[in-house]
């Protein structure tokens, strides 16, 4: 090959990547100065990339020694960036110059793109590859910098230097010698993280590692991509996980142990565990980025096995034995469908009888984004759109899948199909855009009745079923409500009854068949074990009855077994108690005595403490406050009181198992509203089956979708009023 001429690139766009430069400072969103970082970094961002002068040099020549036919590429930002870096640090001003530095980082590390593409254009003209990229030092020598130097004739087309160190100068340059091969379908032209030196490079990326995961059930591995964590990596393989606050780091809930290998020991992490258990190899999994591969081991007692409601208070078995149903196949069967936040619930109805043939019950395994409809949003708005609707086409079609081989049935016997869910769970579902439902004015795509059938909602080789999704009342008042609706026959009923179903989020209705008024209150995951510290879902284990008399404590768990955590109906008994026994004042303070470490409560199975925080009353203080809050400010706006309401529902599985009396002793339920509640199970369920049993139904509940009212308790200012006057944990008489 002749030697050819240097090919010189001036004309390059100058690239800064915040997220690059943020991570090259270590910083993160919860960084308490991260606001400051920003703002310095938008207020000298121009002035910056204006110092930059980009420019690559490429040359295709031969390496001296061997022969080998390579081409040498020098790129630079030039030296104003360095200079300025080391002036502001010499005045004292290490923000500016840190900022400096790694936006001349930044800036290096994408003159890639430009210079790769030149660069399989050249080889493209000459028919030749890359078989090789190589750097100093992981690749080959400093001194063969010099060479690069040289070939590229650096000194005279940028008036570069280089040390006796081989160092180039300006420093913010890069030497890379390229192999060249015969073949020019081979273009290995990308940096390989795995042989760089810089193993805390914060833009280190490798080749894929494996995690081993072992449990009782035996052992599986998972690929963890390069950026991955291993919680995404684990949720990719199918494993499940309730990352409670969206894999952000806070709740502790996607916690496993290290067993071989090596983890990185995060902030997160020590503010989760003791150095005792950071020492067993305790890691959060969603701060974990192994950089070999690890095995590890999964905790007892988590979630998969979660408690659901399959009842509900209905008048939907009267619907069975119409003319209609009754002229149905000799073999007919319907299938309800509820999408929980948390949970799923299903039930295949024989539509001659009104009887379920078969249920089915699992975890929303979308939890693994985010406890919430907020993580979810915000998981979807973060590009995980895709993976979540994913998420719960996978989840219905093997619990329908279920349902038909528990009923033994063929899918010919299957008529149709009506789903219920609240407006993030369908939006999810339906593939929707998710940006507009968590900003003002929370306008959602979509909340009409749905006609549609399985194979398309599903997206797989399920046969066309007719399927019907229960429309919705707003935004965060979804199908689940209005489905509920239908089921308690608030809407034909001449009395005033009241709704509330009880989770992450408070929705509630109440009136009848003349108005029906609705409302949410955002009353936080407490209710479902979220955010307390031994908080777990309606799992076996989860200690669900509390009663403390004295020193005396005991505890009932659901399934009967060793205590493992705290779910949601423990957490609003333990709290009922604490206020009985005056180990908490009206205020929400915790007795000086537990006030550090804790209220004892039980041992698990390893004699570890289960404790009830200051921090978890004060949770549950402040979802207590907002349903209270929304309860009174719904009555208020309905010009009704709560001696005129007939009957209060109570929905939800959390509802289902909440003692009333206890839930009205810390102020969640007005008294007089206690001695009306009833538990209504899962309405959101009750009002899909008698959708599909009631001929009627469709017409009925378009119509109270279409009419029913909600109330904006955002900004509201006697919801706020209540909100802080609930706050108190004092006592009412009914």
């Amino acid at each position: 090959m002749e030697r050819e001429q240097v090919i010189k690139l001036t004309d390059l766009p100058v690239r800064t990547d915040r997220a690059d430069i943020l991570r090259m400072m270590d910083l993160r969103e919860d960084s308490p100065i991260y606001e400051e970082v920003l703002e310095e970094y938008e207020d000298i961002r121009e002035e910056l990339e204006a110092m930059c002068s980009p420019a690559v040099l490429i040359r295709f020549g031969k390496i001296p020694e061997s022969g080998e036919r390579a081409a040498f590429v020098l790129c630079t930002v030039g030296g104003k960036l360095g200079k300025y870096s080391t002036e502001q640090f010499q005045k004292g001003d290490c923000l500016k110059g840190m900022l400096a530095d790694s936006a001349a980082d930044s800036m290096l590390f994408h003159l890639e793109e430009p210079m790769q593409q030149v660069l399989k254009e050249e080889c493209a003209r000459r028919g030749v590859g890359i078989s090789r990229r190589m750097e100093a030092p992981a690749d080959m020598p400093m001194e063969r910098q010099m060479l690069i130097f040289e070939e590229t004739q650096a000194e005279r087309e940028l008036g570069m230097g280089i040390s006796t160190g081989y160092m180039f100068d300006p420093v913010k340059s890069q030497g890379i010698i390229f192999l060249l091969t015969e073949d020019p379908e081979v273009f290995r032209v990308q940096h390989d993280c795995s042989k760089c030196p810089r193993l805390n490079c914060p833009l280190r990326r490798t080749e894929a590692v494996c995690v081993t995961v072992k449990d009782k059930e035996g052992a599986c591995t998972a690929e963890v991509k390069p950026g991955q964590s291993v919680l995404e990596a684990l949720a990719q393989a199918g494993e499940y996980f309730a990352a409670v606050c969206g894999g952000n780091g806070h709740c502790g809930k996607c916690r496993v142990r290290l067993l071989e290998g090596h983890l990185d020991t995060t902030p997160e992490d020590r503010v989760v565990f003791s150095a005792e258990e950071l020492a067993e190899g305790w890691r959060l999994s969603c701060r974990a980025y192994p950089k070999e591969n690890i095995t590890i081991e999964l905790p007892q007692g988590r979630d998969e096995t979660y408690e659901v409601v399959m009842e509900y208070g209905s008048e939907a078995g009267a619907c069975a034995g119409t003319e209609e149903n009754s002229a149905a196949a000799e073999e007919a069967y319907g299938i309800a469908v509820d999408i929980g936040t948390t949970t799923i619930a299903m039930q295949l109805i024989d539509l001659k009888t009104g009887a379920a043939a078969a249920s089915y019950a699992c975890i929303n395994r979308q939890r693994r984004y985010g406890a919430d409809v907020i993580s979810r949003i915000q998981a979807s708005c973060d590009g995980k759109g895709d993976a979540l609707q994913k998420s719960i086409r996978e989840d219905l079609s093997s619990g329908i899948g279920e349902l038909i081989q528990k009923a033994g049935i063929s899918w010919k016997s299957v008529a149709r199909a009506a789903i219920a869910g609240n407006t993030t769970m369908i939006h999810l579902l339906m593939g929707y855009d998710c940006s507009t439902l968590g900003v003002y004015p929370f306008t959602p795509v979509n909340i009409d009745l749905i006609e549609s059938n399985l194979q398309e909602l599903l997206g797989n080789s399920l046969p066309r079923v007719p399927a019907s999704v229960l429309p919705g009342i707003s935004t965060y008042v979804g199908g689940d409500i209005a489905s509920g609706i239908l089921c308690c026959g608030m809407d034909q009923s001449d009395k005033i009854s009241m709704l509330v179903d009880l989770g992450t989020n408070g929705e509630m209705a109440a009136g009848n068949r003349e108005r029906i008024l609705t409302a949410s209150t955002a009353a936080g995951p407490a209710f479902e074990g979220g955010n307390i510290l031994w908080g777990t879902g309606s799992i076996p284990g989860a200690i669900s009855r509390v009663a403390i008399n004295g020193d005396a404590v005991s505890v009932e768990t659901i399934g009967g077994g060793v205590p493992t955590g705290i779910c949601g109906t423990g957490v609003v008994e333990t709290v009922s108690e604490l206020v009985r026994n005056e180990l908490v004042d009206e205020t929400g303070l915790l007795d000086e005595e537990y006030f550090d470490d804790g209220f004892p409560l039980a041992q698990t199975a390893d004699g570890k403490q289960i404790v009830f925080t200051q921090q978890d009353v004060r949770e549950i203080q402040l979802a207590k406050a907002a349903v209270r809050a929304g309860i009174e400010t719904l009555l208020m706006r309905c010009g009704i009181t709560a001696e005129e309401v007939d009957t209060l529902y109570i929905a939800g599985g959390f509802g289902f198992q909440l003692d009333v009396k206890k839930a009205a002793a810390i102020g969640m339920i007005p008294p007089v509203l206690a001695a009306k509640a009833k538990a209504a199970g899962n309405t959101s369920l009750g009002g899909a089956v008698q959708y599909l049993l009631n001929p009627g139904a469709r017409e009925r509940i378009v119509e109270l979708a279409r009419n029913t009212g909600e109330m904006n308790l955002s900004g509201d200012p006697d919801f706020n009023r209540f909100y802080m006057e609930q706050m108190m944990f004092s006592e009412e008489e009914e």
